[in-house]
């Protein structure tokens, strides 16, 4: 397939899953938000094939990598707890320290994948209450994160390549 008829592709279909986005939030098809939508999606659109044609971002997660997703609800439902006992405990004049760490994060290339790998454990990991992260140092080989309780590194980011997973 060229370059031109992928490109012509992703464009199509960038626009109709902005515009379904758009029509499941607004839950709305009266004239004024169709005013509004179409002009933003156009927009958006536009603003992506730009970024794509000329921004050197390469981004080729493999199918493993995605789907870790799957564990992110059990991982949130965890960490929802882990966070109200915290509250729990501030109200009670007992207050959680602050828990900066760091991992090993052996990912250090710059190919599409590695990129990949780095981008889905920054957003997955930071989907949970209790962690952010920070970023990843990869000159270094490290994976900095916050959390309200010290907890293990979750199974997803460790494949994704956290602590020497993947």
């Amino acid at each position: 397939m060229s370059d031109r008829a992928r490109m012509a592709g992703q464009v199509v279909f960038l626009t109709v899953a902005l515009a379904v986005f758009w029509l499941a939030f607004v839950a709305n098809l009266t004239a004024d938000d169709l005013l509004l939508g179409i002009p933003a999606v156009l927009l958006s659109v536009g603003f992506a094939f730009f970024a794509i044609r000329k921004l050197p971002i390469r981004f080729q997660p493999k199918l493993r990598d995605v789907v870790q997703v799957w564990r992110l609800p059990g991982d949130v439902a965890i960490d929802v707890i882990q966070v109200l006992w915290v509250l729990v405990r501030d109200f009670a004049g007992r207050r959680a320290p602050s828990l900066f760490r760091a991992v090993s994060w052996p990912a250090v290339e710059d190919t599409p994948h590695a990129t990949a790998l780095r981008c889905l454990a920054i957003a997955y990991t930071t989907v949970s209450p209790n962690c952010i992260v920070i970023g990843i140092d990869r000159e270094r080989g490290q994976f900095f994160f916050h959390e309200l309780t010290r907890s293990a590194i979750r199974r997803m980011t460790r494949n994704l390549g956290a602590g020497g997973g993947g």
